[in-house]
């Protein structure tokens, strides 16, 4: 058996309804379901198999296309669902506390913690270290066009959630026969569409063969209790009625013996239709248990090494099970806690981020941010100056000596130019005439002539004056 790791990046937002309704709230499922890759081989190689070839392939399970998984954005390691055996205390988060459900014994429990179920999210596995991934998603009103009229069709909204692009996701396909793991890699790999809307704005991905140790296994318990651990949604069917069964066996879950406990074991279920996009029609409702459901089992025998799939439609990802994981295990001595130790997810520093001008865009963006930091730094320091010294003008007639200051600051062609213009000996504006006894007078020129020459830089000098004498204007006619 030869195990093929691939990776999938979202170029454009995806839609994955998770029920085949057309109307109500439509959510999107936070993971890729394995039979959109079977999906994308069956699409370029059906047609060219001989009918052996297409059973292998394609229906017998000899080829199994597994689900697609989010990653950490350090070493684009897949993530595993949160288990449904883990509760936290409620008003809290898992964060602070977390218990195992088979470990846990309400009649010791002191406090008598009211436990809410973890039913939902991503988390990544490293030792005894837990981190959450987190599947960002968005959501959009669409409406249908008319294209008679040329306008939105009457009575024809509706809205699409879906998972934001940019993110990335592992998934792996097991090939029983090696021969064909080049040509499914051929057919994988490259940009291709999945989900719903593929023809307007959804869908576009770009698949990738990455190493295997981005599918990492779980690491094995050591404790003395069998636990089965639902990595994939699974399906079971009766061989007698033919019908979905809900509580299989131990030998269901590839055990040679044992006996499940259905008190201590956690199992969610679900229920959705398949659309079958060759027949373009659903195909039958199927039922099954929801991925993260967790079983315990006494007794049990011929516990496999390894993760393996069981159940049916194994091809299309369905079945994948990781026996005795050890973020399972629980401390006994104090009632059920997790021996995993939960992290806060590692957040970028700002300050190190350089995002180099290298486009047209990313140029005007850096300059229209400089210019918003200079104005700012220019209104600051003549707030500054208006509040501390405006009481000396008022009352005056200084609102045309600050009109013709503002003239000659926009006049002037360079910064020597204006300093001398409003403060050369014998010859500046402020410094002789009849405007120099005013500015003498309650030390304004002193004042004036400190902020020019030591609170404001060159570069800044005559916006800054400009804006001053604008907004002194102001306050002289007050």
């Amino acid at each position: 058996m030869k195990r093929l790791v691939f990776s999938c990046k979202l170029l454009t937002d995806v839609v994955l309804n998770q029920r085949a309704a057309t109307s109500g709230n439509q959510q999107t499922l936070d993971f890729i379901p394995g039979n959109n890759f079977l999906g994308i081989v069956a699409g370029r190689l059906y047609n060219e198999l001989a009918p052996e070839q297409q059973l292998t392939l394609f229906h017998n399970a000899a080829v199994r296309f597994g689900d697609a998984h989010p990653t950490n954005d350090k070493d684009c390691r897949r993530t595993l669902r949160v288990p449904a055996s883990w509760f936290y205390p409620k008003g809290k988060s898992v964060t602070d506390a977390c218990y195992v459900h088979h470990g846990y014994d309400r009649d010791k429990d002191e406090e008598k913690l009211q436990l809410k179920q973890c039913r939902s999210g991503f988390c990544l596995m490293e030792g005894t270290e837990v981190a959450e991934v987190k599947v960002e998603r968005s959501f959009a009103i669409k409406s249908a066009y008319d294209s008679l009229m040329r306008r939105s069709e009457d009575k024809k909204m509706y809205g699409y959630e879906s998972l934001n692009k940019g993110q990335n996701f592992v998934f792996e396909v097991e090939v029983d026969d090696e021969a064909l793991a080049p040509r499914i890699v051929e057919a994988l790999v490259g940009e291709r569409r999945i989900g719903r809307s593929r023809t307007a704005q959804y869908g576009l991905v770009e698949i990738k063969q990455v190493a295997a140790e981005c599918y990492p296994e779980p690491l094995r318990s050591t404790g003395d209790i069998c636990t089965v651990y639902a990595d994939a949604r699974l399906i079971f069917i009766d061989p007698d009625t033919g019908l979905p069964k809900f509580r299989p066996t131990a030998q269901d879950l590839g055990l040679d013996g044992g006996q499940i406990d259905w008190a201590k074991s956690q199992v969610r279920t679900f229920l959705y239709a398949p659309w079958n996009f060759k027949r373009q029609a659903r195909d039958t409702d199927r039922c099954g248990i929801e991925k993260g459901s967790v079983f315990v089992i006494h007794g049990a025998k011929g516990i496999p090494q390894h993760s393996q799939y069981v159940g049916n439609y194994r091809a299309e990802g369905f079945g994948k099970v990781v026996y005795c994981p050890a973020f399972l295990d629980h401390d006994t001595s104090k009632n059920g806690k997790t021996v995993m130790r939960f992290v806060e997810p590692e957040k970028p520093d700002a300050k190190a981020i350089d995002i180099q001008p290298t486009t047209p865009l990313l140029r005007y963006v850096q300059q229209q941010k400089a210019k918003a930091e200079c104005q700012n730094e220019i209104y600051n320091k003549v707030n500054k100056f208006v509040e501390s010294y405006g009481k000396l003008f008022t009352g005056e007639r200084f609102a045309s000596q600050w009109g013709h200051i503002r003239t000659l600051a926009m006049e002037a062609g360079s910064v020597q130019q204006l300093k001398d213009s409003l403060f050369k000996e014998g010859q500046g504006y402020l410094v002789h005439g009849t405007a120099q006894d005013k500015w003498e007078d309650r030390g304004r020129l002193i004042c004036f002539k400190l902020f020019v020459e030591h609170n404001v830089t060159d570069d800044l000098l005559r916006p800054t004056i400009i804006n001053l004498a604008a907004e002194m204007a102001k306050k002289c006619k007050l």
